[in-house]
């Protein structure tokens, strides 16, 4: 007759529970030095209160609120400001930056998209054109609904900011001075 003979298992019943035990100890002490999420009760995980935006060299702030037209959303320059940085400047890219405020309104009936990055300009007074590094306005405009925001242009040196204009798209542009 043959014997069978029974596999012995690698662990006891009881040595799997203490190291299931012992692996679900170890993950909540680490859990206690992971990063902390933040008090974030909206959808979307941003911060409840927008941190205070530190200018590194101011050079200069000019107060705009000049509009025009760009595939049926209106966009007013409300401020422009220059500095060597802000603190919230994520793309830093030339020696200066200049910040443009906008308010976006889509007087429309329907959802406008906007590729701000392709479409807006900055014109110096020499007749350089420089395309921004950095956009905070959403790209989709919804009716009725407005929208602030700035774009973020390198510039290589300081510029008298009444001296710019903001080029939309083909046709529309807005003049900072006067």
């Amino acid at each position: 007759m043959s014997e069978v003979k029974t596999k012995r298992p690698l662990l006891s019943h009881r040595a799997k529970v203490i190291l299931a035990l012992a692996v679900i100890f170890i993950l909540v002490v680490l859990s206690f030095f992971a990063p902390p999420e933040g008090d974030s009760n909206n959808v979307t995980g941003d911060l409840a209160v927008t941190p205070t935006v530190s200018i590194i060299h101011p050079v200069g702030t000019l107060i705009v609120n000049h509009s025009a037209v760009l595939t049926g959303v209106q966009i007013t320059v409300t401020q422009v400001q220059e500095a060597v940085a802000f603190s919230n400047d994520r793309k830093h890219g030339g020696t200066f930056t200049v910040r443009v405020y906008v308010r976006t309104l889509n007087g429309g009936q329907t959802p406008v998209g906007i590729d701000y990055s392709s479409q807006i300009r900055l014109l110096l007074p020499g007749g350089q054109v420089i395309a921004p590094k950095y956009v905070t306005v959403a790209p989709v405009s919804l009716p009725n609904q407005k929208q602030d925001g700035y774009f973020d242009f390198p510039v290589p040196s300081q510029i008298d900011l009444s001296s710019l204009m903001l080029r939309l798209g083909n046709e529309a542009m807005v003049a900072f001075a006067g």
